[in-house]
């Protein structure tokens, strides 16, 4: 009896000291200050980084190919560009609509390389914790669905009969048709997107 209550102790006690360590170490971790709020920092939307929660900017539509078709699924985005390299492990983004989106950052070789990618959200505070720092001058979100999709694919792509005229002048019922009037998915509404290191 005596040597299995000396080992449960023992256990005991070596379960705390691992919870005290883990708990000091996750107290001494502190975060870098925003970097999106330092000088120099420009972004697509200066409302992405002015700091005030009660400001929305917008993502924005990728360069426009000239055919409906081929821009019909082209996802719109929101960048922001350091003056200097950071090492990024906390990425917070404030969105009312965002629902299907990818974070890009700018490598060495001028590049967007994907970091993070969250097909279903519901929160309007995204708090991202990568797994690794990344290392970069530059954030891209890229927009693939928002909550306000269904909407705009209503108001802009309709369904209508394409008439037809006959030799003889009169006009003859055509096929139902889709027609093309706008763009069929809805920008993000962003308030603020923010980037943190670790303290030094």
């Amino acid at each position: 009896m005596r040597t299995k209550f000396n080992v449960r102790r023992i256990y005991t006690l070596l379960m705390l000291g691992l919870m005290c360590l883990c708990s000091g170490c996750v107290i001494g971790q502190q975060w870098s200050e925003n970097y999106a709020l330092q000088p120099g920092v420009t972004a697509s939307d200066p409302t992405f980084i002015d700091g005030k929660p009660e400001t929305i900017g917008q993502s924005q539509r990728k360069k426009s190919s000239g055919s409906a078709l081929t821009d019909l699924n082209i996802p719109s985005e929101a960048i922001i560009h350091l003056p200097e390299k950071r090492s990024i492990y906390r990425i917070v983004i404030h969105s009312t609509n965002l629902e299907d989106f990818e974070v890009q950052a700018f490598d060495s070789l001028g590049e967007w390389q994907k970091i993070y990618d969250r097909r279903t959200n519901k929160d309007r505070v995204i708090d991202i914790r990568l797994n690794k720092f990344v290392t970069t001058t530059g954030i891209k979100l890229l927009v693939r669905r928002t909550t306000d999709d269904a909407a705009q694919r209503r108001e802009n792509l309709k369904l209508k009969r394409e008439n037809v005229e006959t030799s003889d002048g009169k006009r003859r019922r055509g096929r139902y048709l889709y027609h093309l009037t706008g763009p069929t998915t809805a920008l993000a509404k962003i308030s603020e997107i923010e980037l943190y290191g670790y303290a030094d």
